[in-house]
Formats: C-alpha cells, sequence, structure tokens
C-alpha cells in the first residue's frame, strides 16, 4: 500500500484511511467501474479549436491541432 500511495503522489495516511472507511461493514460495495470507448466524428480541421490538449493522470500532456493527430499519439504510446 505505501508503494502505491507513494507512486500516485499520496500520503499514506490518507490513503490507508480511505481504504479502512471502504470495509466498513454495513456499506453497500461499489459497482465495478466501467469504461465506455468514444469516437468523435471526422471533421475538417477547421472545426476544431486550434491547440487540443490531452493530460494523463500520470503527467503526461499530448498536444496536436486536430483529434486525428491525438489519437495517433494515444495510438503511438499504446504500442
Amino acid at each position: 500500500m505505501a508503494a502505491f500511495a507513494r507512486r500516485e503522489g499520496l500520503r499514506y495516511s490518507t490513503f490507508a484511511g480511505w481504504v479502512l472507511k471502504s470495509g466498513r461493514p454495513g456499506r453497500t460495495p461499489l459497482a465495478p467501474v466501467r469504461f465506455s470507448q468514444v469516437q468523435l466524428p471526422v471533421a475538417p480541421a477547421a472545426s476544431f479549436p486550434a491547440g487540443l490538449e490531452v493530460r494523463l493522470v500520470d503527467g503526461t500532456v499530448m498536444r496536436g491541432n486536430t483529434a486525428l493527430e491525438l489519437a495517433a499519439l494515444v495510438r503511438a504510446l499504446r504500442s
């Protein structure tokens, strides 16, 4: 737990408190997180604002002028 908290930039005591609270008797268990793929319509570059930016949780920042450029960057990072 300590390594996870350190990696995610959390204080260990805060993270440990969250873990303890999540396991209290009588609490309704949370449903698992579900993700959905989202696809943007392909449109001319002029319809997108200049300087699109995506910031990932780990601090990675990706910038591009079109959604297609950003999609290509994401594919490159995943490969």
